[in-house]
C-alpha cells in the first residue's frame, strides 16, 4: 500500500484548504460539522496535454469538524456546488451542484452524503442544475432545478421547484429520481453569493486561532543552496520561505507566477506570470507586468519586462534564459534569449513548443521538423545567441531525437516534465491519449540516452505525472492521483510509492523539487507546501506531521 509517512511538515498550511476557493459554506450546530463547496480553479499551468492535470474535477465539496477545523472528508465533483442543507435528524447532507455548459444545456445533480460512512449518491436519473435545497423536514426535501436548456424562457433566472417526499433518506437508491419529480411551479432563483462562504471561513479559523485566506496552485518550487524555499501560487508572484518555514517575504499578485528560474547566483529570480482579464473602470483589461526579475533578498523588484503578451521560459543549468512568446502547447514566435547576468542576447522568432526540462545542459524544444512524416515532433537544442556569438547569426533549433522513442505509434504521444539527470541522459514523462482520455499504462517515465535519445528503460503507469526531479541516485515522479514514485536513475526500478496526504486526504502534486538528501518538496493544488523525506524514518522518529502556515 503507498505509504503516507514521507510528509514530514506542511507550509502555508491553513484550515479548509482542500477545497480551495469556497462558493457555499454551512454550519450545523447538532452535528458539529462545515460543508464547504469550493473551486480549486483552472489549471493553467502545466497545459493542454503536458501533465494531464486540467482533466482532475476542479470543484470539491468537503466536510469539516466545526470543533478544530479539520477535514473529515473530501470529494470531487464535476460541476460546482450551489446549494447545501443538512437534514434535521440523520447525518446526512443534500448538496445542490450544477452549471450551465456554455453552449446549450444545464447540467448538474442532487447528489445525498452520508457523513457517518462517507458515501456520495447521485439522486437524479439524468442531468440537472439543482441550485436549491431545502429540508421541510424528516422526510421532505425542497428543490428548485433549472430548465433543462437555455432554450426556455427566463431560463438564467426561474427553475422549477418540486418537494420530495421520502420515508428514510439513507435508503433511497441512486439515480431514482424521475424527470417528472422534480417538475413544478416557475419561481425565480440565483447564485450564492462567495463572500458569505468566504466570511464564514475566516470567521470560524479566527474563532480558533487559524487565520485563513484563499490560497491555490503551487505551480512551481525551489530550493535554495541556504535552505530557503520559493514558491509561485494564485495570489503571490513569488514567496520565500525561511528554512524554519516561516514565511520570509512574498510579492503579491492576483493570479500568482507560473514559471521560476533562479539566477546562477541565486541573488535573484526571474517569474513570468499570466494575467486573466479583471473588471475596471475602463471595462474588462488585464494589468501587471508579466516578467519580472526579483531581488531573493527582500522581494524587491530589480527589472522587469512588459513583452504585451503571455510568455513562457526555458532555462539551462548555466543560468540562460529563453523567454517565449505565447503558452506552453503553442508554436510560439517572437523569442528573446538572456545571459546568465540578464543581459538580452539575442530576439529572434523560434516556432516551438516547450519542452520542460530541469537542470538542462542546453535549452531545449519541441518542433516538428522539415522532412519527418506528419505528428513525429521531434526535440531540438538552441544553438547561438551565447555572448560572444557571431554578430547577426539567428539562433537556430538543432535536430536530436524524436519525441516518441517508439516507431508507429498509432496514438498521440504529448510531452510531459523531464529533467536531465548528467551529460549522457534525460529523464522524460509522457501521455498517450485518445481523443477522450489517457489510456490505461499508457503514462510514462523514459530514459532517453544523450544525444540520439534511445530509450535505456521505461516505466509504464496509468495516471499521468504532473512534476518530475531527479537527484544523483532517484528519479522521483508525481502523478496526478497524488501518488509519488521513485525510480532507480540507472535500471528504472520502483524504489518505493508514496501516497501524499494531509490530514487522512489525498493532496495532488503540481511541482516538485529534489532537495537533496532524501528531501523533497512538493507544490499542490490546494496552494500547500509538502516537505517531504524520502527515506525511511527511523524507529524512533516522530512520524507527526508538523503544520507551518502563513
Amino acid at each position: 500500500m503507498p505509504d503516507p509517512s514521507i510528509v514530514r511538515r506542511v507550509l502555508a498550511d491553513r484550515p479548509f484548504a482542500e477545497v480551495g476557493e469556497p462558493r457555499v459554506a454551512v454550519a450545523d450546530q447538532r452535528l458539529e460539522r462545515l460543508v464547504v463547496g469550493g473551486d480549486m480553479g483552472w489549471i493553467a499551468w502545466p497545459h493542454s496535454g503536458r501533465a494531464g492535470i486540467e482533466r482532475r474535477p476542479r470543484y470539491r465539496v468537503g466536510v469539516y469538524d466545526a470543533r478544530d477545523l479539520r477535514c473529515r472528508q473530501v470529494h470531487d465533483c464535476p460541476w460546482p456546488v450551489d446549494s447545501v442543507a443538512f437534514h434535521p435528524l440523520l447525518p446526512l447532507v443534500a448538496v445542490g451542484v450544477g452549471r450551465y455548459d456554455g453552449s446549450w444545456d444545464f447540467e448538474g445533480q442532487l447528489l445525498l452524503m452520508d457523513l457517518q460512512s462517507g458515501d456520495v449518491r447521485p439522486v437524479l436519473d439524468g442531468s440537472r442544475e439543482v441550485v436549491s435545497v431545502q429540508w421541510l423536514d424528516e422526510r421532505r426535501l425542497r428543490l428548485v432545478v433549472t430548465p433543462e436548456d437555455k432554450d426556455y424562457e427566463y431560463a438564467f433566472s426561474h427553475g422549477f421547484e418540486s418537494v420530495l417526499e421520502r420515508e428514510d433518506w439513507r435508503a433511497v437508491p441512486a439515480r431514482s429520481v424521475g424527470y417528472r419529480e422534480v417538475m413544478g411551479p416557475r419561481v425565480p432563483y440565483a447564485y450564492p453569493a462567495g463572500g458569505d462562504a468566504r466570511d464564514l471561513l475566516a470567521e470560524r479559523g479566527a474563532a480558533l486561532g487559524a487565520a485563513w485566506a484563499p490560497r491555490r496552485q503551487v505551480r512551481a518550487v525551489e530550493v535554495l543552496a541556504d535552505g530557503r524555499v520559493l514558491a509561485t501560487a494564485e495570489g503571490a508572484l513569488l514567496e520565500c520561505r525561511l528554512p524554519s518555514g516561516e514565511l520570509q517575504w512574498s510579492v503579491p499578485d492576483p493570479d500568482g507566477g507560473q514559471q521560476i528560474h533562479v539566477a546562477a547566483d541565486q541573488r535573484s529570480a526571474w517569474v513570468n506570470v499570466r494575467h486573466t482579464l479583471r473588471p475596471s473602470g475602463q471595462g474588462w483589461q488585464r494589468s501587471g507586468t508579466l516578467v519580472q526579475r526579483v531581488s531573493l533578498a527582500d522581494g524587491g523588484l530589480l527589472e522587469a519586462i512588459e513583452p504585451g503578451h503571455a510568455v513562457t521560459f526555458t532555462g539551462s543549468r548555466d543560468g540562460r534564459l529563453a523567454v517565449r512568446r505565447g503558452g506552453p502547447d503553442q508554436p510560439g514566435g517572437e523569442t528573446r534569449l538572456l545571459a546568465p547576468d540578464g543581459t538580452e542576447t539575442a530576439r529572434f522568432p523560434l516556432t516551438a513548443s516547450d519542452f520542460r526540462l530541469r537542470r538542462g545542459a542546453e535549452l531545449l524544444f519541441v518542433r516538428d521538423l522539415h522532412g519527418v512524416p506528419r505528428g513525429r515532433a521531434w526535440v531540438g537544442a538552441l544553438d547561438g545567441g551565447e555572448p560572444g556569438a557571431e554578430p547577426g547569426a539567428e539562433p537556430a533549433l538543432r535536430g536530436l531525437f524524436a519525441l516518441d522513442w517508439e516507431n508507429g505509434r498509432g496514438s498521440h504521444l504529448f510531452p510531459g516534465p523531464a529533467v536531465q539527470l548528467d551529460g549522457t541522459a534525460l529523464v522524460q514523462a509522457a501521455v498517450v491519449r485518445d481523443d477522450e482520455e489517457t489510456l490505461a499504462r499508457n503514462a510514462f517515465v523514459v530514459r532517453r540516452r544523450l544525444p540520439d535519445g534511445a530509450p535505456e528503460w521505461v516505466f509504464a503507469a496509468d495516471e499521468p505525472v504532473t512534476a518530475l526531479d531527479a537527484d544523483e541516485d532517484t528519479v522521483y515522479a508525481a502523478h496526478r492521483s497524488g501518488e509519488v514514485v521513485l525510480l532507480d536513475a540507472r535500471t528504472g526500478s520502483p524504489r518505493g510509492r508514496h501516497r501524499l496526504r494531509v490530514d487522512g486526504q489525498v493532496v495532488v502534486p503540481l511541482s516538485l523539487a529534489a532537495a537533496g538528501a532524501g528531501r523533497l518538496l512538493v507544490g499542490t493544488v490546494d496552494g500547500r507546501i509538502l516537505d517531504c523525506g524520502t527515506a525511511p524514518p527511523s524507529a524512533s522518529a516522530d512520524p507527526a506531521v508538523t503544520s507551518a502556515g502563513g
